[in-house]
């Protein structure tokens, strides 16, 4: 009988989800070394990978104590006034009739390893020390609250501008 924890031996023992989540690292990888090089045209959509950004470092955080858990959220707060700050001294480029913009790509790189690791972790090893599951936790919150705030920034130099 297929149950729970036959279908978690499973995954494990064949990796599936870290092969998944390492092709999805891949494809953000690729996706935002072009974007960054080339420059993002400006739409209301900004705020959508910087979404998908928290709602994974939420996941993230269910191995979190309660504690823990609030520690990060005050991390993801300064991360996200920073980011703020980031966005809002960005510039605007218009090329062939189209608003550009560019943000930082390095913050979504580290996040995306960040996450990776964790997840590497938490799926293969999860005899791990608790002292660095809440550490890399925190840090990536911190750098998710740069990345939704970096776009709440750009967003509002933009309605500023116009």
């Amino acid at each position: 009988m297929l149950n729970e924890q036959t279908l978690i031996g499973f995954l494990r023992t064949f990796k599936i989800q870290f092969y998944i989540f390492l092709l999805l690292f891949l494809v953000m990888i690729v996706v935002r070394v072009v974007r960054a090089k080339v420059g993002k045209v400006y739409s209301k959509k900004i705020i959508l990978y910087p979404l998908l950004y928290m709602l994974l470092t939420l996941y993230s955080s269910i191995t979190l104590t309660i504690t823990q858990f609030e520690i990060s959220i005050s991390i993801y707060v300064f991360g996200f006034i920073a980011g703020f700050i980031i966005g809002d001294l960005s510039e605007f480029k218009d090329r062939k009739g189209r608003e550009l913009y560019q943000s930082s790509g390095s913050v979504a790189l580290a996040w995306s390893f960040l996450f990776l690791v964790k997840w590497y972790y938490y799926l293969y090893d999860p005899s791990m020390p608790s002292f660095f599951d809440p550490i890399i936790t925190v840090v990536f919150t911190f750098l998710a609250g740069i990345l939704l705030g970096e776009s709440a920034g750009i967003m509002f130099k933009h309605f500023r501008s116009k």
